[in-house]
């Protein structure tokens, strides 16, 4: 069974953690290049390609790292621009965001951005109606939809397998890729990336993912920051600091072995089957009558 291997390209200080306005981020030290190409040493050492989803204040500052990323051979989509969450952009603000990043990262990459995905999975239940927006502006697929809630977002019983949306009563032609969870006994156990990964023991994380493999591809999600444990540390909550800085050093080695125990690829490469393979399900506000093999959430 293959996997994918995503990874979300953002500074440590750029998180939704410190939520600090963008405006003010020239004050803060600027790691995030090197902390990449950690991932991507590592990346090359066992020969595995992914999905880089990038901000594009990180590509406009960065563009040799964009560059360098797409002549590895590595798949380059969409985080946004400015790390900013979906719930507090009006549908304008969103369009101009997606149409910025998009642009300038297929014109330092030369290949289409097809692919995004929300800063802090910020898809929400009034928020179902950005996926058409994704679909006008070129994109074929969204990795958005927490499935499970956090105080940060996410929504509760969402789809756990990749689906088409239908929003309003019309099936998208954009698939979305929730982030991978267990269910055990009704309980949904994130461990796939991110403060799970760090936080569960490797043995937990292996199991998941062959538990998961048995039916389905699962989707590993990392972002640069969590693989540099010197970086800076900012004063904040409790949780706060337990959720960005709590065992970053475990991150690498973690990541490590799980290229060892399975295989990846870029996400492109799990959706290459057609998409009428996939089902499709009315996010809460699909119209009565839609044909027999759509499901509904909620």
């Amino acid at each position: 069974m293959l996997n994918a291997l995503t990874v979300d390209v953002e500074d440590w200080y750029m998180t939704s953690d410190f939520d600090i306005p963008h405006q003010e981020w020239h004050r803060f030290e600027d790691r995030v290049a090197g902390s990449t190409r950690m991932l991507l040493e590592l990346f090359e050492k066992y020969e595995v390609k992914g999905t880089f989803f990038i901000l594009g204040c990180v590509a406009s500052r960065h563009p040799e790292l964009v560059a360098e990323i797409a002549g590895r051979g590595h798949e380059i989509a969409s985080h946004g621009y400015w790390h900013r969450m979906l719930t507090r952009l009006s549908e304008e603000e969103f369009r101009e965001d997606l149409r910025l990043s998009k642009r300038l990262l297929e014109e330092i990459s030369g290949s289409p951005v097809t692919m995004f995905r929300a800063p802090s999975w910020s898809i929400a239940k009034d928020r179902f109606h950005y996926l058409r927006i994704m679909e006008e502006e070129g994109f074929h697929c969204d990795s958005s939809l927490q499935p499970f809630r956090t105080p940060l977002s996410g929504v509760d019983g969402a789809p756990l397998e990749p689906f088409m949306p239908v929003v309003n009563g019309r099936k998208l032609e954009l698939l979305e890729f929730p982030p991978t969870v267990l269910q055990m006994k009704g309980i949904r156990m994130p461990f796939s990336g991110g403060f799970y990964l760090r936080v569960l023991p490797y043995p937990f994380i292996r199991q998941a993912l062959r538990s998961v493999n048995r039916t389905r591809p699962g989707m590993i999600y990392i972002h640069p920051w969590e693989v540099d444990p010197d970086q800076p540390r900012l004063p904040g909550s409790p949780l706060v600091r337990l959720s960005h800085y709590y065992r970053l050093r475990s991150t690498l080695g973690k990541l490590e072995r799980l290229l060892q125990d399975f295989e990846f690829v870029p996400l492109g490469k799990l959706l290459e089957p057609s998409k009428d393979s996939y089902p499709a399900v009315a996010l809460g506000n699909g119209q009565p009558g839609q044909a027999a093999e759509e499901s509904r959430f909620p």
